[in-house]
């Protein structure tokens, strides 16, 4: 347990300084854009999310899986990075030949075509970005790994700044920075991990790609899916609302990005200790242990930035983004739901049943188009939230109800409880605008969910007072 608490804080020290280095971006893009101009910026960062999860072709998932199986890690790695390098070219084609076309689309005028450029070409770095931090990460580099992710969140961070410093404060001026910034970052992790892409003179292996092909191909699927599904609420608040409310909403979800510090940390320390676990044949109970804890700290870390939730969109936000405070709690079961279903999804990744991520994305993203398509021409960004807070969850439901189908499994019943407070809560909020009668329902839930992990909390705590004895 001491060792495992001890790599998490490593790997968490990554998590926690990009986060930082995120929030300190948050107030400086909205104190120089508005609403408005913001929501052309939240554009870009879709289009660069869609491009991110296109671009890999499910390689990097494949890559993790074979990471404890084949000896040679750096054929290995070279192996994985050849498809999405080769697609990445053909992409790069694509979006230059319809760059007026992407620049209407996301800013509604074709003239921005250069950020377009920019980010086609961006798009090399970012593949070398993803293997270089998995293959860190698969070998359980926690410090390392932690800075590189520092580096890179710094490298926006500065770029942006200097942007605006340098040139109007505009929507694009931010567009520019960030991926400057991106691009420096990733440059300068290339070059510290160039032991990595020289000195290597194998020949292509054919089996390895094809299992690669087999596991990534289901997975590529999808994510593709799923990455619908993480925009789509964006692209309904695009035609059928307008970019200030897209701008609220963004700003929003850089807020709910907060309890990403978890889910970051944990998915990095959690999947190769998984692994080692699965091939050690640790007993179920291990894997219940952690699912609890991740469970009872998200809610925890949940009802803490609800009841505080005016005063942190006033300290992050400009005034002009106060009705942020309505549409962040939703979101936040993003983060909650990805990092508890990180712990009930084990079976479909041990027994290399990639081909139910299709189902578990459809079935999301069915959920969020029919609630988008409902909820967002009268309701906007509040409406939207709805839509994403509720699709997340059927896809925890999802993932974990097709993992427990094929793996022998632990219950999941408290979890659901959680949940559903949760969400009770989250919808609390927007419907009653009474601040003292829900301080006090949020302070009772509180007291309610440590009740309902009260062994839970009596272990750590026996476990604390008995290694202060052994000090003594």
């Amino acid at each position: 347990m001491k060792t495992l608490l001890i790599r998490f804080g490593q790997f968490s020290i990554g998590s926690l300084g990009a986060a930082v280095l995120n929030l300190i971006l948050i107030p400086v893009t909205t104190y120089f854009l508005t609403p408005e101009e913001y929501g052309k910026t939240s554009m870009f960062i879709l289009a660069q999310t869609l491009l991110i999860y296109i671009v890999y072709l499910g390689y990097d998932q494949a890559f993790t899986r074979e990471f404890y199986e084949y000896n040679n890690k750096k054929r290995l790695l070279f192996q994985a990075m050849l498809i999405p390098l080769l697609f990445s070219i053909i992409l790069i084609l694509g979006m230059c030949f319809f760059a007026e076309s992407l620049s209407t689309w996301l800013f509604a005028d074709p003239m921005y075509t250069h950020a377009i450029y920019l980010l086609a070409i961006s798009s090399v770095l970012l593949i070398f970005e993803r293997f270089i931090l998995l293959f860190v990460r698969m070998e359980n580099k926690a410090i390392r790994f932690s800075l590189y992710s520092i580096i890179i969140k710094l490298a926006i961070l500065l770029g942006t700044v200097c942007a605006l410093l340098i040139g109007p404060a505009t929507f694009i001026t931010v567009i520019y920075g960030m991926l400057i910034g991106q691009m420096i970052g990733d440059f300068i992790l290339i070059i510290m991990n160039l032991t990595l892409f020289t000195g290597y003179k194998g020949s292509l292996d054919r089996q390895l790609i094809k299992r690669l092909t087999l596991f990534g191909v289901p997975v590529v699927v999808g994510t593709f899916l799923y990455s619908l599904f993480i925009v789509i609420d964006k692209l309904f608040l695009r035609y059928f609302s307008d970019f200030n409310e897209i701008g609220i909403y963004t700003a929003a979800f850089k807020i709910a990005s907060a309890l990403m510090v978890l889910q970051v940390s944990f998915s990095n320390f959690w999947i190769p200790t998984a692994y080692e676990w699965y091939q050690q044949k640790k007993p179920i109970l291990y894997y219940k242990k952690v699912s609890d804890a991740v469970m009872f700290s998200t809610a925890l870390f949940f009802l803490v930035m609800l009841f505080f939730k005016e005063w942190i969109v006033l300290f992050i936000l400009s005034p002009a983004y106060s009705e942020a405070q309505y549409v962040f709690p939703f979101l936040c079961f993003y983060p909650i739901m990805m990092t508890v279903s990180e712990t009930t999804n084990l079976g479909i990744v041990f027994l290399k049943k990639s081909i139910f991520n299709i189902f578990v994305s459809a079935s999301a993203l069915i959920v969020a188009i029919a609630l988008n398509f409902m909820l967002v021409p009268t309701y906007g960004a509040i409406g939207a939230s709805i839509s994403t807070g509720t699709a997340y969850i059927v896809f925890f439901f999802a993932r974990t109800y097709f993992s427990m189908r094929i793996w022998e499994g632990f219950s999941v019943k408290r979890h659901l409880f959680v949940t559903g407070l949760l969400y009770s809560l989250a919808l609390w909020s927007i419907v009653f605008h009474q601040d003292s009668i829900e301080k006090l329902v949020i302070l009772l839930s509180i007291i309610l969910l440590v009740f309902l992990y009260k062994k839970e909390i009596s272990y750590l705590w026996n476990l604390k007072t008995r290694k202060e004895r052994k000090n003594k």
